[in-house]
C-alpha cells in the first residue's frame, strides 16, 4: 500500500511537471510547499513597471528581476506564516481593500482588476500583494505591536533631546532599501545599483513601494520629517549638500544599501509653552496658466472625492503614493504662528482625518488635513507623536528580525531564473 501510494505521488508530479513544460511554465523558485512561476515573476514585473511608469523593456526587466522575485518570495513567507498562524482574509476584507486602492488611484468602482487585466496583469498578481501586505500588518500587531511598550523615561529623553534640537534643521525625505542581511553583499550593491538607474522624481514612491524591502509594509518610502541631531554625521551631510527633488546615489549602511530622495528641508522653530499646535497633512496639485479654469476644476473635483472616501492621514499618505501628479504629505506638527494665516479659520473647526476645503493659490491647488486634534498643551502633543514614532520604529525593526528569523527556517530554492 505504502509503495503503491508513493508511486502515485510521483505520477502527480510528472504530470504537474508535463503540464508546466506543455504550456511553456517552468517553476522559478520553490518556497516550502509553494512554487513561483515564471509567468507569476513576469506578471509582477509588469505590475511593478506599471505603477512606476517604466517601458515594458527585456533590459529594465532583467535588471529587476531578481529583486522582484525575492518580493515574491517575501510575500509567499508572509502569507505561509499568516496561514500557519490562522490568520485570516475574508473575501470582504479583500473586497475593502481593492475598494481603497481604487479610491487612491482615482479609479471608478469595480474596474481595478479589469484595467490591468487589459495590459496583461492578471487579477491574481494583484490579489497576492494585496493579501501579503494585508496578513503580515495583522500577523506584525498580534505577534509584536501588542506587545511593545515605550515607557515614560523613554519618552522624556526623546523630549529633551528634541527640545534641544528645536531650531535646527529638519528634513523630509524618502527611501528605497534593500537589506544585506539575507544576500551577500555583491547581490544587494547590484540590486541597488539597478534600482538607481531607473528611479526619477516622479515615480521614486512607487518604485519604493514595489521594491523597497520592509518588514510591515512594503514601503521603507514612507515620508519622514526627521532632525539632523537623529541622523548619522554621513547622512548629516549629504542631506544638507542636497537640494529638495534630488535623489542621492546608494548610500552603504550596516544593514544594506539606502536611496534617499530629499522632498523638503527647513529650519524649525524652537519650542516653547503656551502655544496651539497643528498636525498636519496635505495634498498638493501644481497648475499651469494652461488650460486654468479646466485644470482647477479637475482637481477641485479630485481633492471633494477624496474628503469623502478618506479616512485619516494614513489613507492620504496612500493616495498621494498612487497619484502620478500629487505631491505633499506630512507636514508635523507646527505652531499657529508657523501657518499661513488664511489656512486657521479653515482648521479651526475641521474634523481630524478629514480635508478641508479647498485653496487656489498662484502656485496651485492644495487641502489640509489634521491628523490629531488641536492642542494647546504643546508637550503633551509631541510626546504623544515621539511615543507613535518611537513604537513604530521598535515595530518595524522586529518585524524585520522576525521576517529573517522565518526565512532563515523556510526551505527556499531559487530553481530557474
Amino acid at each position: 500500500m505504502k509503495t503503491f501510494y508513493i508511486y502515485l505521488c510521483l505520477v502527480s508530479l510528472l504530470a504537474s511537471s508535463f503540464s508546466l513544460k506543455a504550456d511553456n511554465l517552468f517553476i522559478v523558485a520553490k518556497i516550502n510547499n509553494d512554487i513561483i512561476t515564471n509567468e507569476d515573476l513576469e506578471s509582477r514585473l509588469d505590475l511593478a513597471l506599471t505603477l512606476s511608469n517604466l517601458p515594458k523593456e527585456d533590459k529594465i526587466k532583467q535588471q529587476l528581476r531578481k529583486q522582484v522575485l525575492n518580493i515574491l518570495i517575501d510575500e509567499t513567507i508572509k502569507i505561509q506564516e499568516a496561514q500557519r498562524l490562522g490568520i485570516t482574509l475574508s473575501s470582504q476584507d479583500l473586497s475593502n481593500q481593492v475598494i481603497d486602492l481604487e479610491n487612491r488611484m482615482n479609479m471608478e468602482r469595480n474596474t481595478l482588476f479589469k484595467k490591468f487585466s487589459e495590459i496583461n496583469i492578471p487579477e491574481e498578481t494583484i490579489v497576492k500583494q494585496i493579501k501579503s501586505q494585508v496578513l503580515w500588518q495583522r500577523l506584525i500587531v498580534a505577534r509584536v505591536a501588542n506587545n511593545i511598550r515605550i515607557t515614560e523615561k523613554q519618552i522624556e529623553e526623546t523630549f529633551m533631546s528634541l527640545v534641544k534640537s528645536s531650531g535646527e534643521m529638519e528634513y523630509l525625505f524618502s527611501e528605497i532599501f534593500i537589506s544585506s542581511n539575507s544576500l551577500n553583499a555583491t547581490s544587494a550593491k547590484e540590486k541597488i545599483e539597478s534600482i538607481y538607474s531607473q528611479t526619477t522624481k516622479n515615480n521614486f514612491l512607487m518604485l519604493a513601494e514595489q521594491l523597497s524591502e520592509s518588514a510591515v509594509t512594503n514601503s521603507n518610502n514612507q515620508r519622514n520629517w526627521i532632525r539632523e541631531n537623529m541622523l548619522n554625521e554621513d547622512l548629516k551631510i549629504l542631506f544638507s549638500k542636497m537640494d529638495e527633488d534630488e535623489i542621492s546615489k546608494p548610500v552603504v549602511s550596516d544593514e544594506g544599501y539606502h536611496i534617499y530622495f530629499l522632498n523638503q528641508k527647513r529650519k524649525t522653530k524652537k519650542i516653547s509653552e503656551d502655544n496651539t499646535y497643528y498636525d498636519l497633512n496635505q495634498i498638493f496639485f501644481k497648475i499651469s496658466d494652461e488650460n486654468l479654469n479646466e485644470i482647477t476644476d479637475y482637481y477641485s473635483n479630485l481633492i471633494n472625492t477624496l474628503r469623502e472616501n478618506l479616512k485619516g492621514c494614513a489613507d492620504l499618505d496612500n493616495t498621494i503614493k498612487q497619484l502620478e501628479d500629487g505631491s505633499g504629505g506630512r507636514i508635523g506638527i507646527l505652531k499657529e504662528e508657523d501657518i499661513d494665516p488664511k489656512f486657521i479659520p479653515a482648521l479651526k473647526n475641521l474634523p481630524v482625518g478629514k480635508l478641508s476645503k479647498i485653496f487656489v493659490t498662484k502656485n496651485g491647488i492644495q487641502s489640509l488635513m489634521l491628523c490629531s486634534p488641536i492642542q494647546k498643551d504643546s508637550f503633551a502633543a509631541i510626546k504623544k507623536s515621539i511615543e507613535n514614532d518611537l513604537k513604530m520604529k521598535r515595530i518595524n525593526n522586529a518585524g524585520i528580525l522576525l521576517l529573517n528569523k522565518i526565512k532563515q527556517r523556510a526551505l527556499i530554492e531559487i530553481v530557474n531564473l
